[in-house]
């Protein structure tokens, strides 16, 4: 099977998870915290974490990803806002990873994993939250899509040899075409403006990008080619949702600054 192949094999995998998220918030949220434990597992296995640190890892993400009723219900035992808390442990997991492994890449992926995590729960404690994700999923997986045939359709000079050697220039300006289309179709059954769409895109398709570029730079400097084996054509989990590790948390935080 060709590597195109491969890749169409694996995208219509998520098809049922897509179908669930958009059915129902709820199922959407435990969905996140299963990727949560699978994103979080990929990542201690490619950095080659010991397995008491592993568990520990996933059990602080599984909290970070918990559903937001069960956690407003930890809150109201509580009897307090449990987000200093919670970002305490945020930052204990990026100094454990930092003094377990040494390395300053390593332990800033992590604290994005963690931003990441965060801000889709956040997201999806917000009414029609789900649907935003949707949203946005369709726009970085347009991205992605033109990226990669315009990038092996057009070639030319490469983006970030040392880092990513397939990634060219002009797939990268193909991506940014493949957002900004993607949100201009999602302009006409939203409130946003084609300015505002445009806009959007161009940033989702950089933040995504950028997303990909660094857990690519990690698994270079760990000399492993993928995070895991479980998405045909994808490679694993963390390299499926790369491009979600900063764009989550900047448009969470954009939602929180407009609502």
């Amino acid at each position: 099977m060709s590597g195109t192949m491969r890749r169409i094999a694996g995208a219509v995998l998520f098809i049922p998870v897509v179908a669930a998220v958009l059915m129902s918030q709820a199922i959407a949220q435990w969905l996140l915290l299963a990727l949560a434990a699978i994103m979080v597992l990929e990542f201690s296995t490619m950095v080659s974490l010991p397995p008491a640190l592993r568990a520990a890892l996933v059990m602080d993400f599984v909290l970070f990803a918990l559903p937001a009723p069960l956690f407003a219900r930890l809150e109201a035992t509580a009897g307090m806002s449990l987000f200093p808390v919670v970002l305490a442990l945020a930052l204990l997991v990026v100094i454990l990873i930092w003094s377990t492994r040494r390395d300053r890449m390593a332990a800033l992926f992590v604290g994005v994993m963690i931003a990441c995590i965060l801000a889709a729960r956040g997201m999806l404690g917000l009414a029609d939250g789900h649907l935003m994700l949707l949203a946005i999923a369709a726009v970085i997986a347009s991205c992605d899509v033109a990226a990669y045939f315009v990038g092996r359709h057009v070639g030319g000079p490469r983006l970030a040899p040392l880092i990513s050697p397939n990634k060219t220039r002009s797939g990268a300006l193909g991506g940014a075409a493949g957002a900004v289309l993607a949100s201009l179709l999602l302009a006409t059954i939203s409130w946003l403006s084609p300015v505002e769409a445009v806009a959007g895109g161009v940033m989702l398709a950089v933040l995504a990008q950028a997303g990909d570029l660094f857990e690519s730079a990690l698994k270079r400097k760990m000399g492993v080619k993928d995070s895991g084996r479980l998405i045909p054509g994808h490679g694993g989990f963390l390299d499926r949702f790369d491009g979600y590790l900063l764009t989550l948390p900047a448009v969470y935080l954009y939602i929180l600054a407009i609502i």
